[in-house]
């Protein structure tokens, strides 16, 4: 999880960046680099989909409580292990479809980006990454999700966390990462 946030952290760096560079290219020397647009859009799909898959492991998706505040013991945990799974029915239904939406998009290719690439792995194959990661990720839930409803012990912490990733280092200096 640290690696899709590190991830993250340097792509939306490098997408200021290269927009700040774009700016000045724009109003200082009067003259634009045509592939900036482009870039960026590639850098937030990115960037998008990798807080998605760290969100998802760190249960920090949106989530509606309307009713599940009302219940309470097994009941919680069968309606969480429903949710659980109509989650990994959908990921699995996007993991078996979107290698056809990849070939059928790969016929076109991005026009003003240096590197000529294919719109499916430009748009698509972010999506796949993500959901392969969310995949397994629904697969460890939901085995800590059954154990708990068949009231077998599981540890404290199985949900997982980013310890110390932005915690202060022993000596008091520096982030820990």
């Amino acid at each position: 999880m640290r690696v899709e946030i590190l991830i993250g952290a340097f792509l939306i760096i490098a997408m200021v960046v290269i927009m700040v560079l774009e700016v000045v290219m724009r109003y200082v020397f009067n003259n634009s680099i045509i592939w900036v647009q482009e870039f960026v859009i590639l850098v937030f799909i990115w960037i998008t989909m990798l807080g998605g898959s760290a969100a998802s492991m760190t249960k920090t998706h949106v989530t509606i409580t309307t009713f599940s505040q009302f219940i309470s013991g097994k009941w919680k945990i069968g309606l969480q292990l429903l949710v659980s799974l109509v989650i990994l029915g959908v990921l699995v239904y996007l993991a078996m479809n979107l290698p056809a939406s990849i070939a059928i998009q790969n016929k076109t290719h991005t026009s003003s980006m240096p590197i000529n690439i294919a719109k499916g792995h430009y748009y698509s194959s972010p999506l796949l990454f993500a959901v392969v990661l969310m995949l397994v990720t629904e697969v460890y839930y939901i085995y800590y999700e059954v154990r708990l409803l068949l009231g077998k012990a599981i540890p404290d912490d199985y949900v997982l966390q980013l310890r110390g990733f932005l915690r202060k280092n022993t000596d008091g200096k520096g982030v820990a990462v």
